[in-house]
């Protein structure tokens, strides 16, 4: 494993990027949305800490800007796209089990609800675990 460095999960969008933070041992530590335009200064927030094992940015949408922009201003750090298929429902799933529905609203099957926010942290936060079950196979090959 990769010990106690932190993994960086980013769900590109034309507006919005999810953005989520790990340790390498699945502590999620930062999870939350940011206007497109903002994600290379939490970038620099989080990766001028210089405790980062990698960076992992979803390969739809917009991935081409982030991914350049990652490699110009940290080719130090570890690249990895991760292929991000079924992030959005598995987002929702994640969505729920932090916040379960309450009330009457516990009674609607949760593939019927649709939360009120955006879920794009949630699917950087699934970036990085992929990154992490993947990067954990790998290690335990050897």
């Amino acid at each position: 494993m990769i010990g106690g460095r932190l993994i960086i999960g980013i769900d590109p969008g034309r507006t919005k990027c999810g953005f989520a933070v790990l340790t390498s041992a699945g502590e999620r530590l930062v999870l939350e949305v940011v206007q497109t335009g903002e994600i290379a200064s939490r970038l620099r927030t989080v990766a001028g800490g210089g405790d980062v094992a990698a960076i992992c940015v979803g390969h739809a949408t917009t991935s081409d800007a982030v991914v350049e922009m990652c490699r110009t201003q940290w080719p130090q750090i570890p690249l990895v796209v991760v292929d991000e298929s079924n992030t959005t429902l598995e987002a929702r799933q994640r969505y729920y089990d932090d916040h379960p529905p309450r009330g009457l609203m516990r009674l609607v099957p949760r593939g019927l609800l649709v939360p009120g926010v955006p879920l794009d942290g949630y699917a950087a936060l699934l970036i990085a675990e992929r990154y992490l079950r993947q990067n954990e196979r790998i290690q335990g090959s050897h």
